[in-house]
């Protein structure tokens, strides 16, 4: 396994393991991702809901993935960020300024931030599946795999927090 497969599979596991978390952590947060998904007006009402939880799920499925499958989990991950991202632009050409909730209460409204954070993460997953088509027997050692282990974990911290570490030099 390449370093960089190792620190991809950690970025995209800790950004899912995070959104999935805070949507279940509560039920006021999962309410609150359902009313988000329900406010961007692109699908009937009554499948608000049941996308809520089928996005949740898919979330769940791609932290999963990336520890036993890693193959499926990249292109699972890269099939939910392009129809979440496929959603954020069509709600900002309509005009329709929803909260993100990708990672809990959030108010900041989806915008281009959210598109550019997630062809970022669409990027990392395509690194990670073409690092595993291409990854030979080549030795891995133990520094290099912490070191992209800890890159990957740090990466997906701020990717997380990506909003307030722009909100707060956006105010110096």
């Amino acid at each position: 396994m390449s370093y960089v497969v190792l620190g991809c599979r950690l970025l995209i596991a800790v950004v899912f393991a995070v959104a999935a978390g805070a949507k279940l952590s509560s039920r006021s947060g999962f309410a609150e991702f359902a009313a988000s998904v329900r406010d961007l007006r692109l699908l009937p009402r009554p499948l608000a809901t049941p996308v809520a939880v089928a996005v949740v799920a898919a979330e769940g499925a791609v932290v999963a993935a990336m520890a036993v499958a890693p193959a499926a989990g990249f292109v699972l991950a890269a099939a939910l960020l392009t129809a979440v991202t496929a959603a954020a632009v069509a709600a900002m050409r309509h005009g329709r300024r929803v909260p993100c909730r990708c990672f809990g209460a959030s108010g900041r409204p989806l915008g281009p931030r959210h598109v550019a954070r997630n062809a970022v993460l669409l990027a990392a997953a395509a690194a990670g599946f073409a690092g595993l088509a291409t990854a030979g027997a080549s030795a891995v050692r133990p520094a290099g795999a912490v070191l992209a282990a800890l890159a990957g974990l740090v990466a997906g911290a701020v990717v997380v927090r990506l909003d307030d570490v722009i909100d707060l030099y956006a105010q110096a």
